[in-house]
C-alpha cells in the first residue's frame, strides 16, 4: 500500500514546486502591460533640474501610470486642462496617478506647491497623440 502511495506523494511535490516557482513568473507576466506605461517622475527645485522629464508624449485613450517623487523639499502635482486633484510630493515617498487623456494635444504638467524662488518654472508637457491605425 505504501508503494502506492509513494507515487503520488511525488507527483506533489513535484507539482507544489512547479507552482511555487510560476507564481512570481506569472505575477510579472501578468503586470507586466502595466510597466510599459509607468512613467518615473522626480521632482527637484528648478535650479536642481526641475522635473526628470519635462516632455512626456502618450497616445489619446491609453492610460499611463505617473509614480511621482520629490529628492529635496515638498512638491505638487497638477495637468492643466485634466481633472486631477493636485497631489502633493513628499520627499522620498512615493504618490501614484493613472491619467487617461481622451483628446490629444499638449497639457501643461506643474509644481503646485513653492518650493522656491523659480517655482514658477517648474512645468513640463504632455503631448497627447491620435491613435496609429
Amino acid at each position: 500500500n505504501i508503494m502506492k502511495k509513494e507515487p503520488f506523494a511525488r507527483f506533489l511535490v513535484i507539482f507544489f514546486i512547479l507552482v511555487a516557482v510560476s507564481i512570481p513568473i506569472v505575477g510579472r507576466w501578468l503586470t507586466s502591460k502595466d510597466r510599459e506605461n509607468t512613467i518615473e517622475l522626480n521632482a527637484k527645485v528648478y535650479e536642481n533640474g526641475s522635473w526628470s522629464m519635462d516632455h512626456i508624449k502618450v497616445t489619446a485613450g491609453e492610460p499611463i501610470h505617473l509614480r511621482i517623487t520629490s529628492e529635496d523639499v515638498v512638491h505638487g502635482f497638477a495637468v492643466g486642462g485634466y481633472t486631477l486633484t493636485p497631489l502633493e510630493v513628499l520627499p522620498g515617498e512615493y504618490v501614484e496617478a493613472t491619467l487617461t487623456f481622451n483628446e490629444p494635444g499638449e497639457y501643461i504638467f506643474f509644481c503646485t506647491r513653492w518650493c522656491g524662488p523659480n517655482h514658477t518654472k517648474m512645468r513640463g508637457i504632455i503631448e497627447v497623440t491620435t491613435k496609429n491605425k
